[in-house]
């Protein structure tokens, strides 16, 4: 089975790991003596925690905004979707009102409103809001007023349906932002995973030189500054072990 290495690690732990190293450099630093090389890698690796740490919050902040706008949404599209239920249902019932005077006007008043009846109800929710919109501009067209006041559409009806929509729209505005600032939290993460590995990378091979094998308070000290690292490495392999040995054992006899 092939090791783990650091870009095995999540996100949020090599967050963890990060943090826990800068710690153990500075502390070193501070108590010295003063080591150039090593102490280099300090302003890199606080950079790269950094960046980490609002990538990581960030993103969680933003799916949240997300999944909240979405609910959000959702209501807005439920009252959407109900008034135009109402409304195609009232001018379908007029237009098709057999001694209604006005039967006529509303069967054409239906054909310009809702050419299509509800059938865009499901419809993307830009789609059919714009849809929505139209067919209340046509209610209120100089053509069509007279007639949705000779059947008494309550009007009430309509300016409850605008401002759905109004809610409609801003929702789903409020959506796409949320989905873009996940989306360039997700981005701009990975490049600071990526900078993250390659510290860790160089950081390993500098301890494999700082010290000879027989210095064996350096060496010492290198495993101190590593632990975060080499903790997380060695619980994700074991994790990885215990996965595989699961799938084997749930592997049918004979394949």
């Amino acid at each position: 089975m092939a090791s783990v290495t650091a870009s095995d690690l999540s996100r949020a732990q090599k967050l963890d790991v990060g943090k826990a190293i800068l710690a153990r450099l500075v502390a070193r630093q501070q108590m010295g003596p003063k080591e150039d090389a090593l102490d280099g890698f300090i302003p890199p690796l606080n950079d790269a925690v950094e960046r980490l740490s609002t990538h990581v919050g960030g993103k969680v902040e933003a799916d949240a905004a997300r999944k909240a706008q979405l609910l959000r949404l959702e209501r807005a599209d439920s009252e959407v979707d109900a008034w135009l239920r109402h409304h195609e249902s009232f001018i379908d019932v007029e237009a098709n009102h057999r001694f209604s005077p006005h039967a006529e006007a509303a069967r054409a008043l239906h054909d310009a409103a809702f050419p299509d009846g509800i059938s865009h109800v499901d419809a993307y929710i830009p789609d059919e809001n714009r849809l929505c919109r139209h067919a209340i501009a046509v209610l209120a067209s100089p053509e069509h007023a007279p007639t949705v006041a000779a059947i008494e559409l309550p009007t009430a009806w309509t300016s409850k349906w605008q401002a759905a929509l109004d809610e409609s729209d801003a929702a789903f505005s409020e959506v796409q932002k949320a989905r873009e600032t996940k989306a360039s939290h997700v981005g701009e993460g990975r490049d600071a995973e990526a900078d993250f590995v390659e510290l860790m990378v160089r950081l390993r091979r500098y301890m494999d030189a700082r010290a000879p094998r027989a210095d064996k308070l350096k060496q010492a000290e290198n495993r101190e500054l590593l632990q975060p690292l080499l903790d997380a490495l060695k619980k994700l392999q074991t994790e990885k072990a215990a996965r595989a040995s699961r799938r084997k054992d749930d592997k049918p006899a004979g394949t």
